[in-house]
């Protein structure tokens, strides 16, 4: 079955789906910067993932 990432909406293998843990507290911020509707629930794709976390390591 695949998902929809409520990020990019790009629709993927459901394999690929990462839940952000809130270890990553940072990397959940950042996303609702953009997607203020987004869940950690929801999940992403990993593309959108490493994305945001590389963006965090941007900043410091």
């Amino acid at each position: 079955m695949d998902f929809v990432c409520s990020v990019c909406n790009k629709k993927l293998p459901r394999d690929i789906l990462v839940i952000v843990s809130h270890t990553e507290e940072h990397i959940v911020d950042e996303i609702k910067k953009k997607h203020p509707k987004w869940a950690t629930d929801d999940g992403i794709c990993e593309k959108c993932h490493l994305y945001y976390k590389e963006q965090m390591g941007k900043k410091i």
